[in-house]
């Protein structure tokens, strides 16, 4: 486990903490940005890997609007 990710930091202003994570950002890889996108997507569409590897093509394409 990355040790910097257990600190707790305090910043002098919120400007500060910002820059800090766009840093973070910054240094962190295409495709570890890519696996958090993934994850927060399955997340909020409460769907697992597995009802992935489940789910049967129907070659369609759904096309959800609202209101």
């Amino acid at each position: 486990m990355n040790k910097v990710k257990d600190r707790i930091r305090i910043f002098n202003s919120f400007e500060e903490a910002k820059k800090s994570e766009i840093q973070n950002i910054i240094n962190q890889s295409p495709i570890d940005r890519l696996r958090q996108t993934v994850e927060l997507i399955l997340r909020v569409h409460q769907v697992s890997r597995e009802d992935l590897k489940n789910r049967t093509a129907t070659g369609k394409i759904r096309i959800i609007t609202s209101g």
